[in-house]
């Protein structure tokens, strides 16, 4: 019953009360030091880092599983309706951070995409063929069959309130290490 209240209370698509994220512009630090700043932030976070460039000012993470209810130490779950959603669901986010130096101001922009773990349906042609969907048979022993086309990840767009905390915690760091907190 918990989960069905949950389910209408969420409702099935993600919510779009939060409108995309706008470029962020400090006038503090270099871009290095704030690409050190927002790497540490990530990596408190729980995520893992795929690509760090200082060149070109861009940091990319590994898909991040999304965090679940009794996982109370996460922090990539912004709001109560992505807490459910990463409860009921098999979820990624991934996030980019693009930093560019222009003159003294530092700007950051977030981009964090989501998708969500899907099975592709077989078709059913008989209940005596059900066991056979996912699952091998040899002799005794029935092991699960990952067909690569049965299973897929569908992309849900962004996430502007993951991209908003993410952004918040980097600028809040960077004050405080600033002394201005």
């Amino acid at each position: 019953m918990l989960i069905v209240s949950v389910g209408l209370l969420g409702g099935c698509s993600r919510s779009t009360q939060i409108g995309p994220t706008e470029p962020s512009v400090m006038a503090v630090m270099d871009k290095a030091r704030v690409m050190e700043v927002a790497d540490d932030v990530l990596t408190r976070m729980n995520f893992v880092i795929e690509k760090f460039d200082v060149d070109r000012g861009y940091i990319k993470t590994h898909p991040l599983r999304g965090g679940q209810g009794f996982e109370f130490w996460r922090t990539d779950n912004a709001s109560p309706e992505d807490a459910a959603e990463a409860n009921i669901h098999s979820i990624q986010r991934t996030a980019w951070l693009d930093i560019v130096q222009d003159g003294s101001n530092v700007r950051m922009k977030c981009d964090v995409q989501i998708r969500r773990f899907s099975m592709v349906e077989a078709e059913l042609v008989g209940l005596s063929q059900a066991a056979n969907l996912y699952t091998t048979q040899s002799g005794s022993l029935r092991s699960l069959s990952p067909r690569t086309n049965e299973f897929t990840w569908i992309d849900l767009g962004p996430d502007p309130a993951l991209e908003q905390k993410i952004l918040r915690k980097i600028k809040e760091k960077i004050a405080k290490l600033e002394g201005r907190s």
